[in-house]
């Protein structure tokens, strides 16, 4: 899908959220007795900042979102919801806070160049909303910025209220990546904002995105790992002689592969308790594995014993056609285990975080999830 059609389908949702939170009455929270436990598992979190009683630090653990909040909020975390996740409201005031998080995996993520054109996108669409608008919309800020290391949108808006008499404002920030979009949004009365216009960017610059996972299982077999969201399934439907699964994005793409260790002919049994020799055995038998599968384009292998996750395996690094390449391989009940990456060398710090987890959450029995 192009970035223009995905700017047409969530700029519809924002549109509506906005103007939706602007004329909601807030909830009022539950009771801890009148929830669920499993909505209080997934209830976005606050905690205290050290140091400062302006600001408590939300916390989204589920969509991999922190940010520093207004300490004079009463928050009204909404629980199990597609979309919004947290309002705020101070009654004083009449400040409020909208906190949204929505998926872009319905669709499959998004490259990061249609992020880039996404963001161009809204920006043009947000200054094209004012036409023939019927509560003469004002925009007064519209541009990307880039927060604490996060490209966003920064929108400052103003409209009538419907009896005409006061001017409502929104000060918003709307951030997208390859499988998320979030929307951080401040509203007042106009006449309030002198005393929050500093304040917010000051509560913006702490946003934190971290990466978010899901899992990718070998089927019929517990063997498992977990990957970034954003990555796709690239396995080939035509593959049968092995058992696998493939996933990639644009920095890395990760293989979990399972062959029936007769197919080796020069693999053990088990990896533990080898004689040097042996080792060495099984290293040589990989690399020559490895030249006649990639038809001798294999490059610079370097391969070791190891330990990972209290098994034994063989970790190995190559080039092959100027891409890096490093596997895991694990034997067991006559099954061969390869949990291999594949990156440019560019791309070396960037994926680096990515192999670690995906080697720490590799499980090759049932039930050893931890």
């Amino acid at each position: 899908m192009s970035a223009f059609l995905w700017t047409i389908a969530f700029f519809g949702i924002y549109i509506c959220s906005a103007d939706a939170v602007l004329a909601e009455e807030l909830p009022k929270p539950a009771g801890q007795s009148e929830l669920k436990t499993e909505e209080m598992k997934i209830y976005p979190v606050t905690a205290a900042v050290e140091g400062r009683d302006d600001a408590v630090q939300f916390i989204d653990e589920k969509d991999g979102f922190r940010i520093y909040i207004p300490g004079e909020l009463t928050l009204y975390p909404l629980g199990v919801n597609p979309v919004a996740v947290l309002r705020g409201e101070n009654t004083a005031t009449g400040l409020r806070l909208a906190i949204d998080a929505s998926a872009i995996d319905n669709k499959g993520p998004l490259m990061p160049f249609q992020v880039e054109a996404f963001r161009s996108d809204f920006i043009r669409m947000v200054k094209s909303s004012t036409k023939d608008s019927a509560n003469d919309k004002k925009i007064l800020t519209c541009r990307e910025e880039e927060i604490n290391g996060q490209k966003a949108v920064h929108v400052v808006s103003s409209t009538l209220t419907t009896d005409g008499k006061r001017r409502l404002l929104r000060d918003e920030y709307v951030f997208v990546t390859q499988n998320r979009m979030f929307v951080v949004m401040y509203m007042m009365d106009e006449k309030l904002y002198p005393a929050y216009q500093d304040r917010i960017p000051a509560w913006m610059e702490s946003v934190q995105i971290s990466q978010v996972w899901k899992k990718i299982a070998i089927r019929a077999t517990p063997f498992t790992t977990e990957v970034p969201a954003s990555c796709i399934d690239l396995k080939d439907p035509e593959e049968q002689e092995k058992t696998m699964e493939v996933y990639g994005n644009e920095s890395i793409m990760i293989g979990l592969v399972s062959s029936p260790r007769e197919s080796f002919g020069f693999m053990p049994e088990m990896l533990t308790g080898l004689s040097q020799p042996e080792q060495q055995q099984v290293l040589d038998g990989l690399n020559r594995k490895l030249a006649a599968d990639t038809k001798n384009a294999a490059a610079g292998y370097r391969g070791e014993f190891s330990e990972v996750n209290g098994m034994t395996c063989v970790k190995a690094m190559y080039e092959v056609n100027g891409s890096q390449n490093e596997s895991y391989t694990f034997v067991k009940d006559g099954t061969v285990i390869e949990l291999g990456f594949v990156y440019k060398p560019e791309q070396e710090k960037a994926v680096r975080p990515v192999i670690a987890h995906a080697v720490e959450k590799l499980r090759l029995e049932a039930g050893s999830d931890t």
